[in-house]
């Protein structure tokens, strides 16, 4: 239809320059302003045309395929055959005396050959505004189908995925892309070659710290031959503190005592003040054992370091209380449990105390885990290592530091047939058990009515459902992933993150390259950190391992040496 539209229109303008051409010229006008004017009698084919002040109305009817004229008689032509006039009429005229004049070349050549006259003035003013409401019609419809492919053209290019509240002429709109990409990004990208291990001095505009990445343990390992030891890609490692030294403080002080020597088990308290204490065993000999506290603030920077428990022999490992105390184990023939607070503001103290959990004739008690479930009788598990060294179960009256000295009842572990378990007053019955099943216990944890520990001597872990009594076990580093080993025989356990990642983490005494090695909840083992093969801490005992209360930070050692080690990730996150 638009191509109708434009033939239409070049008809009648090359129409109109072949009139204005051919020298139309106006009729003699009459004194009688309401008659037309007359046809020049010389030529007969000539058509009277309107004066200058004359107003020419066209109109046409459209179809699908042509632009044509309808007259008042039915009969159609082109319209460059058709010509509407309005008589000349004086400079002010009424509607009233306004006549049309509708002369067709073709019915004045018909003329010319019949009657050899012109067609006189006809009255078409009823036909002539038909015309020209019809032709408006027609415009208006072309126009609007201009304005419709437009439209659709435009919405072709719009997105797909429109913001809520966003208007359309809120959207950006190209139609082809540009020859040439812009000169700078919308968004400066950012560069580095490892995530910086202190935070900016201002805030970045987006995003505003590094994304959070789980990664896997001892999927590499790197060697820093500083510290002599492989460590896995994407964590870094200090020494904060050396035994037989003093311990360097944050304000540039330092401690008065030296460092501990033959560190083993330890565990983290949390104080009021938003600063948190590492409690380390002493398990030295007759009586040069004890506790130590490194004291850290808020920041976790090192501010203090005193003795907690003196006097005590072999303090091996321990565990921490609900009441945030915690709890040394002697590993020597009549050795006990001890209660130690680290809060100097509690009224506890320095004030350590032999609990009820080795009973009264003692023994070589290893570690201690909790199961707080009911808060009113926490129950306590303690492992011996010995070889028939049974695993006790204390039920205590209360959960405070009392709880743990007045009251409570004692059990003990016995295995079943067909991976089954209870708890037994036989004492005797616990020590068979031992010997026959978990020699030389060790580490030990409780966490959603599960309890884990290890028996060193045959290398397993075993896995108490304390619910139903039932349990499994498996060869600890019996399903490897990564780089590392776990070939000798675990230690100390610790667990972090149980509740998702389920992750256990295991000490390991003796071998070329002894480390800190994970288990996932999959059943699968990896190295986090080791000795670097044969290297100085050939044959040594890796030990101490526990978590900062924000978990940023993991702290470990290597006891013969007397090295104490900060562990840190790279992008400062938490750790898995």
């Amino acid at each position: 239809m638009l191509s109708s539209f434009i033939n239409c229109y070049s008809g009648w303008h090359a129409l109109d320059e072949e009139e204005q051409t051919a020298g139309f010229a106006a009729a003699s006008p009459s004194s009688d302003a309401n008659q037309p004017a007359a046809a020049d009698a010389s030529n007969p084919s000539a058509t009277p045309v309107l004066a200058p002040s004359t107003m020419a109305l066209f109109a046409a009817s459209f179809d699908n395929s042509a632009c044509s004229s309808v007259s008042s008689d039915g009969s159609s032509g082109n319209i460059a055959n058709i010509i509407v006039a309005e008589k000349a009429v004086p400079s002010s005229p009424s509607l009233s005396q306004m006549d049309k004049t509708f002369v067709s070349s073709d019915e004045s050549s018909q003329g010319d050959e019949e009657a050899g006259d012109v067609v006189g003035p006809v009255d078409e003013k009823a036909d002539s505004r038909r015309r020209i409401i019809m032709f408006a019609k027609g415009c208006v419809i072309v126009l609007l189908i201009g304005i419709i492919l437009i439209i659709v053209s435009v919405g072709k290019q719009m997105p797909k995925n429109k913001p809520k509240n966003q208007s359309f002429f809120d959207v950006p709109v190209t139609l082809e892309p540009s020859s040439s990409p812009s000169g700078t990004p919308s968004i400066s990208p950012t560069t580095t070659n490892f995530p910086t291990l202190q935070p900016s001095s201002s805030p970045s505009t987006f995003p505003s710290a590094a994304p959070f990445v789980l990664f896997t343990y001892g999927e590499s390992l790197y060697t820093d031959n500083n510290l002599g030891i492989q460590i896995s890609v994407g964590l870094t490692a200090i020494q904060i503190a050396q035994s037989g030294s003093s311990v360097r403080y944050d304000n540039g002080g330092r401690s008065s005592r030296s460092y501990h020597g033959m560190m083993d088990g330890a565990g983290i308290a949390q104080l009021p003040d938003g600063g948190y204490a590492y409690l380390s065993n002493a398990e030295e000999p007759d009586g040069n054992g004890g506790v130590y506290g490194l004291y850290f603030n808020k920041d976790g920077q090192i501010t203090d370091y005193k003795a907690l428990l003196t006097g005590t022999s072999r303090n091996c490992g321990g565990g921490m209380s609900p009441w945030n105390t915690w709890i040394s184990c002697e590993e020597y023939k009549n050795g006990q449990c001890w209660q130690v607070e680290p809060n100097p503001d509690s009224p506890n103290h320095n004030l350590p105390k032999a609990t009820l959990l080795g009973g009264l004739s003692g023994g070589e008690y290893e570690t201690v885990a909790v199961d707080n479930t009911n808060k009113s009788k926490p129950i306590f598990f303690t492992t011996e290592d010995q070889s028939n060294g049974e695993l006790r179960r204390f039920e205590a009256d209360g959960n405070d530091w009392d709880a743990l000295h007045v009251g409570g009842r004692t059990t003990y572990l016995e295995f079943l047939d067909g991976n089954r378990f209870q708890w037994t007053t036989s004492l005797s019955a616990g020590e068979n058990s031992a010997a026959s099943y978990y020699p030389n216990a060790e580490g030990i944890i409780c966490h959603n009515s599960t309890l884990y520990f290890v028996a060193k001597v045959t290398r397993t872990l075993f896995i108490l459902d304390l619910n139903d009594m039932t349990y499994t076990s498996e060869l600890t580093g019996s399903s490897w992933v990564g780089q590392g080993s776990f070939n000798s025989q675990p230690d100390q356990i610790i667990e972090s993150d149980l509740d998702k990642r389920k992750y256990i983490y295991f000490t390991e005494d003796g071998g070329s390259a002894p480390g800190v090695h994970v288990r996932d909840r999959e059943g699968k083992y990896y190295t986090m950190v080791r000795g670097v093969p044969g290297g100085r801490y050939s044959g040594d005992e890796t030990v101490g391992i526990a978590f900062s209360p924000d978990r940023k930070k993991f702290y470990f050692g290597f006891q013969d040496a007397g090295v104490l080690m900060e562990v840190t990730r790279y992008d400062g996150h938490v750790f898995n």
